[in-house]
């Protein structure tokens, strides 16, 4: 007789939009929208809000900034 296993099944990645505005201590201000892939059960809304910020802050060569404006929602109508 075989016996299987069956390992933990992550569910599949849930694509959510975003739009996030960023402000430097200087004034210059990047606004960016895109889609992130989120994985229900393990990623949060905090770590997918600092997944975001981060990329975003990051392609566009801002150093240190706060955020002015931040949506994030499933990417379905």
């Amino acid at each position: 007789m075989t016996t299987t296993t069956n390992a933990t099944q992550q569910p599949a990645p849930v694509p959510h939009h975003f739009v996030i505005t960023l402000q430097t201590s200087d004034g210059r201000i990047a606004t960016n929208d895109g889609t992130i892939p989120v994985i229900p059960g393990l990623h949060t809304r905090m770590q997918t809000y600092t997944a975001v910020r981060e990329q975003i802050r990051q392609s566009s060569g801002l150093g240190a900034c706060i955020v002015l404006f931040f949506a994030l929602e499933p990417n379905q109508l």
